[in-house]
């Protein structure tokens, strides 16, 4: 995806219904767009943090006199785990007491702060407990696709649990060769799985924090952002990695692949 068409769609989404509704007329599959949502939501809520923490007094106080946590939510345009955990902690909680409330908000003995963290925690598809295990869930599934791909090749491959039991320490791929094997003309020792949009900015984080790390240790390697790039990527990138998405894999892999590429950690 060009940058320009990426700036399109960052710009358009706000919700889940624009993901449907851009989908729909731009024939771009949910699962790129709703990574693009998430990565936006995200980056809005860093930019944000430290202007709502100047706040937290007065949302302390909104709260007080009877807006909810879903409704300040709104009105802040922050998501409701967020804002519920800010008030809390301002009005006496301690961050175990508020992960034992998000494990199951029926048990909180206040009525007040069960309902209303029962609506929020439903109701927030990017910070709520329920929507960090789907986007963990997503990146198992990226990393059970390439398994079984390397599997398919017949390749001997360590995966990142194998190397940590086998005493390997530092920064490690989530696949890494016996041998190194030929992928697209190029000589592949490590693969790493990305289950989102590779967007450029987040990318050169990547590469500086990750890839070109792997590279030194391992050799040349092979990124997979399964939802999809932004092609200055392809532009810009360093020497000692390829960069790869969904198609690599739709040949093998036809129906599991359509089908991660309409998830979304929405319910």
């Amino acid at each position: 995806m060009d940058s320009k068409l990426y700036k399109f769609f960052y710009e358009s989404l706000n919700s889940y219904e624009d993901v449907e509704e851009l989908s729909q007329k731009h024939g771009v599959c949910i699962g790129t767009l709703s990574c693009i949502l998430d990565q936006k939501v995200i980056g809005n809520v860093k930019k944000s943090y430290y202007g709502l923490q100047l706040k937290k007094n007065k949302l302390v106080k909104e709260w007080d006199r009877g807006s909810s946590f879903s409704d300040l939510a709104k009105k802040y345009d922050y998501p409701a785990t967020l804002i519920s955990s800010l008030i809390l902690q301002n009005i006496g909680y301690n961050k175990r007491q508020i992960r034992d409330c998000y494990r199951d908000p029926a048990l909180v003995e206040n009525a007040r702060i069960r309902k209303e963290l029962g609506e929020s925690l439903n109701t927030d598809y990017f910070f709520s407990p329920r929507a960090h295990r789907l986007h963990e869930k997503k990146g198992k599934t990226g990393e059970k696709l390439i398994s079984c791909w390397l599997q398919k090749l017949k390749c001997d491959f360590k995966c990142e649990d194998d190397m940590r039991a086998n005493g390997l320490t530092g920064k490690t791929p989530d696949f890494l060769m016996e041998k190194s094997i030929r992928i697209r003309d190029a000589e592949v020792c490590w693969i790493e799985s990305k289950a989102l949009f590779g967007e450029l900015k987040e990318h050169r984080n990547y590469a500086k924090k990750q890839f070109s790390e792997y590279s030194k240790c391992y050799g040349d390697g092979l990124v997979v952002y399964w939802f999809g790039f932004e092609t200055d990527i392809l532009k810009e990138k360093e020497d000692g990695y390829q960069v790869a998405d969904f198609e690599l894999f739709k040949n093998d892999f036809p129906e599991d692949v359509s089908r991660f590429l309409t998830y979304m950690t929405r319910w």
